[in-house]
Parts: C-alpha cells; sequence; structure tokens
C-alpha cells in the first residue's frame, strides 16, 4: 500500500475513532506538504474537527498537522508534511505561463499552494509586505525570488530597487545593478539607511507635487500621459529589520511608517524582513500599515500571533513553507528555491545588456541642514512638552497631598469620636454589652 494511500485511511480510522464519518475524500500532493479534503456527515461541530490536530499527527507519524475548516467550498482540510519534500526551482515558476502573461505592475512570484497552482501577487495593490520567521526558515531565499520576479518582468526604466542590507552579506550580490536597477548602492549601515529613508520621503513629497500639479491622483494615470516623463516604481527592501530597528531606534519606524501610509500612490512600495517577529519589533504601527504578511516557520505560536494575529505559523514544515496573509484570505505556500549562483548568473546578464545604457535616476541627497534643523526643532518642542508633562505631574501630586492630609485629619476625627461614645456606653471594659433603648426614649422622636 502507497504512503498516500496509507495516510488515507489513518485519517480516516482516526476520524471514526472519533465517531466522525466523512465522504468526497481527496488528496492533492504537493511540494511540501499533501492536502487532503473531505466533507463530514451532517451534524458534525467543525469545532471537534479543529480540536484533533495532536491526535492526528500522533496517528500519522508526524511533528504537526494543520487542519483548515472550513475552505472556500465547505469542505475540511487537513495539511500533512511529505516525508520526502521536493525542491521548487525559481526556474519553473519564471517559465510558467502565468508569470509570462500577467500585467501585474509589479509580479511578485513566489512559488506554488498546496494545490500545486502557481502563486503570484502584485505589489502594487499590497501596498506594503512584511515578511518575518525563524532564522533558517527561508527569508533571504524568499527575497531573493521576489526580486528575480520583479527584475525579470520590469525594465531599468520601470523600476527601481533601494536595498538595506544590515547583515552586508545577503544582497551585496546585487551591487552589479547599481548602474541599472539599483537608485542607491546597497545600504550596510543604520546611518545611511536613515539618511536614504528621509530621501525617499523627500522623493515621495515631490512626486505627489507632481501628480497633484498634473490633475492625476496615482503613479498609474501620471505615466499614462505622453507628455510627461514617467515616474519609476521604488521598491525597497530590508533584509533585516530588527537589527536597523536596534541601532536607530525609532527614528528609522517613524521613517518607515510615513512612506507606508503615503508613498502608495506615487509607486514607492515598501518589503521588510525580520526574524525577531516580537511585539518590539513588529509594533501596532508596522502592522497597521502592512497589512499584506508573510510567515515563514516561527518558533512559538506567540510569535505567530504577532505576525499573522493566529496561530498556525509554529506548525509549518521549513524550508520554505509559509503563509500568506492579505486581509482575511490566509494562503499556504511553499516557495521556490533560488540559489546564489542563480542570482549572479541573472545579475551578470542585466549587466551585459545594459552597459551601454546606464541609467541617470539617484535619489535625491537629503539636507544634513534641514534634517538638523528639524531635529533641533523636535528637541526644543520636546523640552516644552517635558516642561508642561513635570508642571503637571507637580500639580496633580500637590492635589494628591492635600487629599491624603484632609483624609487623615477627617479618620482622627472619626476615631476621637468613636473612642469618645465607647467610654460613654462601656466605660475602660472592652467587654461586648448589649444596650436596650425603650422605645419611649428621644433617640427615636424626631
Amino acid at each position: 500500500m502507497s504512503e498516500t494511500l496509507s495516510r488515507k485511511d489513518i485519517i480516516n480510522a482516526t476520524l471514526l475513532s472519533f465517531k466522525i464519518t466523512t465522504y468526497d475524500f481527496e488528496e492533492i500532493q504537493g511540494a511540501a506538504v499533501t492536502l487532503y479534503k473531505f466533507r463530514p456527515q451532517l451534524g458534525v461541530r467543525i469545532s471537534k474537527i479543529r480540536g484533533l490536530k495532536d491526535e492526528m499527527a500522533a496517528a500519522l507519524g508526524v511533528s504537526s498537522v494543520r487542519i483548515i475548516a472550513p475552505l472556500a467550498d465547505g469542505s475540511i482540510g487537513i495539511e500533512v508534511p511529505n516525508k520526502q519534500k521536493t525542491i521548487l526551482p525559481v526556474k519553473e515558476i519564471l517559465c510558467s505561463p502565468e508569470y509570462l502573461t500577467s500585467d501585474m505592475a509589479l509580479p511578485l512570484a513566489i512559488g506554488r499552494t498546496v494545490t500545486n497552482d502557481i502563486f503570484m501577487a502584485d505589489l502594487a495593490d499590497m501596498p506594503h509586505l512584511l515578511v518575518a520567521g525563524a532564522t533558517g526558515q527561508g527569508k533571504s531565499v524568499g527575497l531573493n525570488v521576489m526580486l528575480m520576479s520583479l527584475l525579470h518582468k520590469k525594465t531599468p526604466e520601470e523600476l527601481k530597487l533601494v536595498l538595506i542590507d544590515p547583515k552586508k552579506v545577503e544582497l551585496s550580490v546585487y551591487s552589479k545593478l547599481e548602474n541599472t536597477y539599483l537608485a542607491s548602492p546597497v545600504i550596510t549601515e543604520a546611518n545611511e539607511a536613515e539618511r536614504v529613508l528621509q530621501s525617499l520621503c523627500e522623493l515621495m513629497e515631490e512626486r505627489y507635487n507632481l501628480v497633484s500639479s498634473a490633475g492625476k491622483r496615482n503613479i498609474k494615470e501620471y505615466n499614462a500621459m505622453s507628455i510627461v516623463e514617467p515616474m519609476p516604481y521604488i521598491v525597497v527592501v530590508i533584509d533585516e529589520y530588527g537589527d536597523l530597528i536596534m541601532q536607530a531606534g525609532r527614528e528609522m519606524e517613524r521613517a518607515i511608517c510615513r512612506l507606508a501610509q503615503k508613498a502608495r500612490a506615487v509607486g514607492i512600495h515598501l518589503i521588510i524582513s525580520t526574524q525577531r517577529p516580537s511585539a518590539t519589533i513588529v509594533t501596532g504601527n508596522i502592522k497597521a500599515n502592512f497589512p499584506t504578511r508573510i510567515a515563514f516557520r516561527t518558533t512559538t505560536g506567540t510569535d505567530s500571533r504577532v505576525i499573522l494575529d493566529q496561530t498556525g505559523a509554529e506548525r509549518l514544515a521549513g524550508n520554505g513553507d509559509m503563509l500568506f496573509i492579505s486581509g482575511a484570505d490566509t494562503t499556504r505556500i511553499q516557495c521556490a528555491y533560488a540559489s546564489i549562483d542563480d542570482v549572479r548568473n541573472l545579475c551578470d546578464t542585466i549587466q551585459e545588456m545594459n552597459d551601454e545604457c546606464a541609467s541617470s535616476f539617484k535619489l535625491p541627497v537629503c539636507s544634513t541642514e534641514m534634517k538638523e534643523n528639524d531635529r533641533m526643532r523636535w528637541f526644543e518642542k520636546w523640552q516644552e512638552e517635558e516642561k508642561k508633562r513635570k508642571k503637571a505631574w507637580e500639580e496633580e501630586s500637590k492635589r494628591d497631598r492635600e487629599r491624603i492630609k484632609r483624609d487623615q485629619e477627617f479618620l482622627k476625627k472619626n476615631e476621637i469620636k468613636l473612642n469618645r461614645l465607647y467610654k460613654t456606653f462601656y466605660g475602660n471594659s472592652s467587654a461586648y454589652m448589649t444596650l436596650y433603648v425603650p422605645k419611649e426614649s428621644r433617640i427615636f422622636k424626631k
């Protein structure tokens, strides 16, 4: 009996042991996982099937399974990791008809779904992408696949890249594209990254002025005009966002959030990656401005919640197995594999083809004097706000001290009254006594 049939029988037997009968059973073999689809009998609660993850994994002899209930067609899906994974070469994705015939503005060909369909997404519609996961699970390979899919589809006049690589080794291979696709050399230092992001903010404002003066709303409408020079799309890729935050602090996050909020309409898009998906790195501002996210395998369910607002990434198979979430839709994808030789060959080919026509587009230099003036104004404003907070805190502390003093005086007066009352009724004795008051007493008279 083959492996897939035996697993199918095991799943059926496990469900029957919990009194769940199924029909329309189907299996779909993928590169990293196999999807088993079925429909349960009427009257079975879906939450009961969801709760059988551990029992199903133990019966199948795997570390974890992922149960999707319900799927788009109303069926139940169980994703089981394959014992032998199939490597998905990036060439297979880039030569597929779906990719070659696509008309997306910024196509990202990532890999295949569990149903063996080519998965593509348009970065211009996302409009920004957050990639996170544990170390060694395929983030850098995924970034290379995305960059290769952009470079294969777009010319240097249509696309410019800004690559920020604090690790200094992952994106350095793209330095050969400095005269064609790169808007600036590959950035490896935090202070240089901050300067480039400030330059992008200035460029964003300049583009907004051009688009508004032309009476258009976005870069697509502006480029459709024949009397203007088309604007190239700009894609900013940050390979290790957490390291930049540790070095440059929240100034970096502030610039990224500003670009994420406004830059979509003028063709500037962000892809940031981090191996530290903690709440201090992936803050609420980042999550609010990056609605599209990719989660590779995480170490804990807490990290999965930080990235996706739900668990599931900790149960992935690793080695490029990912969850892609856009809005309320979650898709499991096996990322394609791009070796460093594939990237080098592509860069060499691009360099040979465009040696004679070097691009003149460069990022504007951010004004250092203006930057220092902005910092001084921010520092003076911060000092004024700090003085106001200190004054308000001193006034509140004074009111609290006065209120405590009044309360203490009130309690002291009440204590004196109570002592006088105890002496009146009980004398110096602390024994319990019952006081009887006649009905004719003046106490009951108004």
